[in-house]
Parts: structure tokens; sequence; C-alpha cells
């Protein structure tokens, strides 16, 4: 004989509340905050079973919870606003490089207000003809230098660039060709025309005739 399976409807008032406090098509909230939490507790207790309530110490140990919660997010904000500030100053102290040279990677040379091309590198190895150049875009040498026989070690270079009358003279930006040797950590001094700000609270980026340079990318400041 086959029997029908019954349903049997659950006639504990608690749970009708809880259905009836819950629609079906009702959407949650993506965050949880103080009042949403407050809300639920005052939910919870308002519903549980009478001969079963809420223990005291899982209450208290929910509340606790939400305060390392609560704190941390507090914290996070805080963090916030402290790196928004430092980035004011970092862009702040950068201003006072405008006007000055800093010496930075690479093998383009830009003239200072005295009208001085410079830089410096790595000489790896002794040699007796070590001589440097330094070329305008067009490839052509526009000035040069004969330093003869070189001991390994640091090297600095200073080309005076000035009119017949002595007045400095800017050529541009020229290239810097080292003969006859063979060197590393090739750098050069180049004036810092301004300063702009970077995306998402980065450092502030420090415009050269050669390109932007990060501070953190200067070797020297002059």
């Amino acid at each position: 004989m086959n029997i029908a399976p019954q349903v049997v409807e659950n006639s504990n008032p608690y749970i009708a509340n809880l259905r009836q406090a819950q629609p079906e098509n009702a959407t949650g909230d993506s965050t949880l905050g103080q009042d949403s939490f407050l809300r639920l507790m005052t939910t919870q207790l308002k519903f549980q079973d009478p001969f079963d309530p809420i223990d005291n110490q899982a209450m208290v140990a929910q509340l606790a919870q939400f305060s390392s919660v609560a704190g941390i997010s507090d914290m996070n904000q805080s963090l916030t606003e402290i790196a928004s500030m430092l980035g004011d100053n970092r862009l702040s102290d950068a201003k006072e490089w405008i006007g000055h040279s800093i010496l930075v990677p690479g093998n383009f040379a830009v003239a200072n207000q005295e009208g001085e091309y410079s830089g410096e590198f790595e000489l790896n190895q002794p040699t007796d003809n070590l001589s440097i150049d330094l070329l305008n875009e067009a490839g052509e040498i526009v000035m040069f230098a004969e330093l003869g026989a070189q001991e390994t070690g640091p090297i600095q270079f200073n080309f005076d660039s000035k009119t017949e009358q002595g007045e400095p003279l800017d050529r541009g930006r020229l290239k810097v060709r080292v003969n006859g040797g063979s060197i590393s950590d090739l750098a050069t001094w180049v004036p810092v025309a301004s300063v702009k700000t970077s995306e998402n609270n980065g450092p502030p980026i420090l415009v050269t005739p050669i390109g932007n340079v990060l501070p953190s990318e200067a070797q020297k400041i002059g």
C-alpha cells in the first residue's frame, strides 16, 4: 500500500515571524555598518527562542568583533588621510628643487644657468686614451675633451659653453659619448624646470629637459 507523504506545518510562531521578516524578493546591503549591525542584533533578540536564549558570552563576542571591524575601518580612513597629507608635503618639498640641477642616470646632458654641461661615470679599467664627446641631435660633435691616460675609478667632466662675449650658451640637449675605455654608471646633471603631481597619490614628478624624473632617481642635487 502506498502512503502519500504528509507535509507537517511548523507551528513555532518564531519561525513564522522570521519568515515574515525576510521577504523572498528582499535584497541585502553590501556593507554592514553600525546601524545595520544594531538592527540585526535587535531582530536576533526579538525572535530568539525563549527556551534557548542567546548566550551572553556569544553576544559579547559579536559586539567585540564588530568593534574590531569598525576600528579597522576607521584606521584605514585615517591612514588614507595621512597618506594624502604626506603626498602634499612631498610635493611641497620637491618644489624646492625647481631652478636646481640634479644628477640622474643617462647619457644626455643639459646646460645649467652658467652654460655648463656636466656629469660623471665610473671607469672600469685603466686606459691610455680616454676622450669625451658631446653630440647634438644631428650627431655632430659640438664639444670634446681629450683626457689621456686615466686610472680606474670615478671620472667627472664639465664642458663650459660660452659665446664670444663670455655669456652662457645653451646648445640644447647633448648626447655624451665616452671613447677609449670601458665605463659604467654614466650620469649627467640636468636642471629641474617644474614639478607635477602623479596619479594615485604617488611621489611628485620632476620635469626636466630630458624627461620626467622621480625624486628617488636623483643621485645628487646641486
